[in-house]
């Protein structure tokens, strides 16, 4: 077992997106991803259905279909093959939760 605290895990950069692994095995991987007010990540496309979880602030998802704001507290899933892009929405900062299964 493994026990992660997400607040000590929370790291900024007004440069790029921040990125920390909270738990990699062979199965699964869980990822946090902090962004500065404006930021945006680059476009992914993942081998497997990816779950994201906002935990803070409002993230832009701009897919195949129409851009979806989340708020706090709000999942979406991402189906495999899916291009897509994480953009921080609101002027503060942006916290998500990144899951999938292990590549």
């Amino acid at each position: 077992m493994q026990t992660v605290t997400i607040s000590d895990a929370r790291t900024f950069s007004l440069r790029d997106v921040q990125r920390r692994d909270l738990v990699r095995s062979d199965d699964l991987h869980v990822e946090l991803l902090c962004f500065e007010a404006g930021q945006r990540d680059a476009d992914v496309t993942v081998d497997h259905d990816r779950l994201y979880q906002v935990l803070e602030g409002e993230v832009i998802v701009r897919g195949e279909d129409t851009p979806r704001r989340l708020g706090k507290g709000t999942l979406l899933s991402v189906p495999s093959g899916i291009t897509h892009t994480l953009e921080n929405a609101g002027g503060g900062l942006l916290v998500v939760m990144a899951t999938s299964r292990a590549s």
